[in-house]
C-alpha cells in the first residue's frame, strides 16, 4: 500500500490543479499558471488577488471497512482559502470553489492515484477572515472552507 503521505500529496495536487483547471480567474482567464491563482500552501508574501490557497489541514483518518476487507477509508482534511479584493469576488470565487469540489464525489469518476477513489467530501466550516489593512491600505477579505475529503483504498 502507499504511504498515507504520499496520499494526502497526490491529494492537494488534485485539488489544486481541478480548480486551477476549472474555477474562472476574476481579473483575467488569459492569466497562466505562474500567476498563482491558486497555490498549494499559504503565500510567503502579501497575496495577489484574487487567490486561492489549498493545504493539508493536519493528520489523517485511516480504518480498515471490515475485518476481513481489503478496503480502507481514509479521510484527508483540507483548507481552501479563498483571498480576495472585495467581499462580491470572495462570495462568488467560495461558490465556485464549493460547486466545483462537490462535483468530485462519488460517482464523478475523479482518483488521485490508481487505486485511490474520491468516494466523498465534507464542508466542515465556512469561516470568513476580515484584516485591516495599515494606513491607505485595503483590508484582506478571504474565506476558509475546511473540508475532508474521504477515499476508498484498495489493498
Amino acid at each position: 500500500m502507499v504511504s498515507t503521505t504520499t496520499y494526502i500529496s497526490d491529494t492537494i495536487k488534485f485539488i489544486r490543479n481541478d480548480l486551477l483547471n476549472n474555477i474562472t480567474d476574476p481579473i483575467s482567464t488569459t492569466r497562466s499558471t505562474n500567476s498563482k491563482f491558486v497555490m498549494t500552501s499559504y503565500p510567503q508574501r502579501p497575496a495577489e488577488y484574487p487567490l486561492i490557497t489549498v493545504r493539508h489541514d493536519g493528520g489523517a483518518s485511516i480504518k480498515r471497512l471490515g475485518m476481513r476487507s481489503e478496503l480502507i477509508w481514509m479521510s484527508i482534511p483540507v483548507e481552501v482559502r479563498v483571498w480576495a479584493r472585495n467581499e462580491k469576488e470572495k462570495d462568488t470565487l467560495t461558490q465556485q470553489v464549493i460547486n466545483r469540489l462537490r462535483s468530485n464525489q462519488f460517482g464523478g469518476g475523479a482518483s488521485t492515484s490508481d487505486d485511490q477513489e474520491l468516494h466523498d467530501f465534507d464542508i466542515l466550516s465556512q469561516t470568513p477572515i476580515y484584516e485591516e489593512g495599515g494606513e491607505g491600505e485595503i483590508s484582506i477579505k478571504s474565506m476558509v472552507i475546511s473540508i475532508q475529503y474521504n477515499f476508498v483504498l484498495g489493498s
